[in-house]
């Protein structure tokens, strides 16, 4: 049965906001001891931020990761091109001399050596994982973090945004301005598109091969709903904005920073079949 009441339901850890201060204050204590020895790097170099469900409030299941970029901005640290690219509308991950793997391979052995036994470090591909667990009030809390080292990276736009290599090529996110524009739309809509993106999710979760969503995908492809569209939390308007996203081509819907096309971008990973999927599967619980 659809109530739109029931399916709003944000999953917050009760330290979930002193957590991730404390996390930041630990990071910032062992960038500084990594670049100790390294001349050309200053902590001024190295901008933290979060940019994840717990920032935009729209986290619905337990064990998010809290995402935070570590962006790098040091242009001494940029080796020469060897050669200009024939296609200069063709975006090349830079060489570096200090590389963004090496640093998070230094981040990761901190992590290690500084942290206790209720933690849990590993790395993949392109950040730093944690699972903390925190013993508070005879209760223990279980807190993931991917730590993301990324390149400031300026746009044509002149638009500030983070790069970095994933499964094979290159991400580039703006994070500041995916804040803003989620901020502002949800500001225009009486914060319907949160809610609507809440409503989404938590039916989602109700599937039983459901038990973790994509990262910001439900946020991106509800971001590209008209703002009119967002009426009220009726099932009749989670129907029709279900099937605005089916029935026109997601091929056009821009990422939140509104930079990119979120789904047929050679610099950002989401899939338009899994969105495809997932509407089905919206549908069929929204009319059960």
């Amino acid at each position: 049965m659809y109530i739109a009441n029931e399916l709003k339901v944000v999953n917050n850890k009760q330290y979930d906001a002193d957590i991730r201060e404390n996390v930041l204050d630990i990071l910032y204590t062992l960038i500084s001891d990594i670049i100790a020895s390294k001349r050309a790097f200053d902590i001024s170099d190295f901008d933290l931020e979060y940019y994840d469900e717990f920032e935009l409030k729209t986290n619905c299941h337990e064990d998010i990761f809290n995402t935070i970029y570590i962006s790098i901005n040091q242009p001494s640290n940029y080796k020469p091109l060897k050669k200009i690219p024939k296609d200069k509308d063709k975006i090349i991950f830079p060489e570096l001399y200090y590389t963004l793997d090496e640093f998070k391979k230094d981040l990761h052995a901190e992590f290690v050596a500084n942290l206790d036994s209720n933690n849990i470090i590993w790395m993949d591909e392109y950040s730093v994982c944690l699972k903390a667990t925190v013993n508070k009030d005879d209760a223990q809390y279980d807190y993931y973090f991917k730590m993301i080292p990324c390149l400031t990276y300026y746009n044509q736009n002149n638009v500030k945004g983070q790069m970095y290599q994933k499964n094979g090529g290159i991400e580039i996110e703006y994070i500041d301005l995916a804040k803003d524009n989620f901020k502002k739309k949800n500001d225009l809509t009486d914060d319907l598109f949160r809610q609507t993106i809440l409503i989404y999710k938590n039916l989602l979760l109700k599937e039983k091969n459901i038990t973790t969503l994509p990262r910001e995908i439900i946020e991106t492809f509800v971001y590209n709903v008209p703002n009119d569209m967002f009426v009220d939390d009726s099932k009749r308007t989670m129907i029709n904005i279900v099937n605005y996203i089916r029935n026109n081509s997601i091929k056009l819907f821009k990422t939140i920073d509104e930079q990119d096309y979120a789904f047929t971008s050679q610099y950002r990973s989401m899939s338009p079949i899994y969105v495809r999927h997932i509407t089905k599967v919206l549908e069929k619980q929204i009319i059960k």
